[in-house]
């Protein structure tokens, strides 16, 4: 009697489990997101699509940071075109469809970027501000590099380049208060902030955005920016620009809180856009 009840018994749990089984499928297929392993200190990752993860933290004490990280061997990344300049990331045409979206480069009051920015093969002239400017490029086969000493003009290989200053990452090392009391407003004020690197294989693209001027989330300073993409397993990265410029979209929905004086999503000079399966 004890053996058919124990039977009776394993087949009821077993069914439980089959039903919770089939609603948690069906749940899923209504629209649940699919989360990866969670082997980075970057968090829960959710995946977006193929060959791309993104997670939302807080690292330090009142700071929200974006994480998205590209598999380069998945995922494509291409630049917005040169005739886009003065808009908004969300109204570049680049946009439309990719996975992820992002500001890049600093530029001056008619939306020209600062140091070398190439779409495509195609280079923006003129260049402005070349001699201190480390640029993010990849080539037409997706092997992207960062080069912290600024480049005076394109390697004839880059496909898509853009720009930034200052460093972040040197090889794995990282910013100090010295590096950063060498540009006080721009490093050691907490400000929004954007930012690209890659871990040491190469294959992983990380793109990091910090919210900022919201109290009390004011920002990050380099120093701050620098440790955080380190613990992500970065070895080298690129401050791009922040404040208001600052803008992530994932999927075509913003997913950064604005800063309180300036609500509306700022105009920019160009960004990067990342097509995924």
């Amino acid at each position: 009697a004890r053996s058919r009840l124990g039977v009776r018994v394993v087949s009821i749990v077993g069914a439980v489990v089959r039903y919770g089984a089939t609603l948690c499928a069906a749940a899923c297929v209504l629209g649940c997101a699919t989360v990866a392993p969670d082997d980075s200190p970057a968090g829960q990752w959710t995946q977006v699509r193929p060959g791309l993860l993104y997670a939302k933290r807080s690292p330090l004490p009142d700071s929200v940071v974006h994480v998205v990280r590209a598999d380069l061997t998945v995922v494509r990344l291409t630049m917005s075109a040169s005739e886009e300049r003065g808009r908004t990331v969300d109204a570049m045409t680049g946009s439309q469809g990719s996975a992820v979206s992002v500001n890049a480069s600093f530029f001056d009051r008619s939306y020209q970027p600062r140091g070398i920015t190439v779409t495509n093969g195609e280079d923006w002239l003129p260049v402005h501000a070349a001699q201190s400017s480390p640029v993010f490029a990849c080539d037409r086969a997706q092997r992207c590099e960062i080069q912290l000493v600024p480049p005076t003009a394109p390697a004839p290989h880059w496909y898509n380049a853009v720009a930034g200053t200052p460093w972040l990452l040197d090889q794995g090392r990282q910013r100090t208060a010295k590096d950063d009391a060498s540009c006080k407003n721009l490093c050691e004020t907490l400000h929004p902030r954007t930012a690209v690197g890659l871990d040491a294989s190469r294959r992983y693209l990380y793109i990091v955005t910090a919210e900022g001027r919201k109290p009390p989330v004011l920002g990050l300073s380099l120093v701050q920016l620098s440790g955080i993409m380190a613990n992500l397993g970065v070895v080298d990265a690129l401050n791009l620009d922040g404040g208001g410029s600052s803008a992530l979209f994932v999927q075509g929905a913003s997913v950064m809180a604005r800063p309180a004086n300036e609500p509306k999503q700022r105009r920019v000079a160009n960004a990067i856009h990342v097509l995924a399966p």
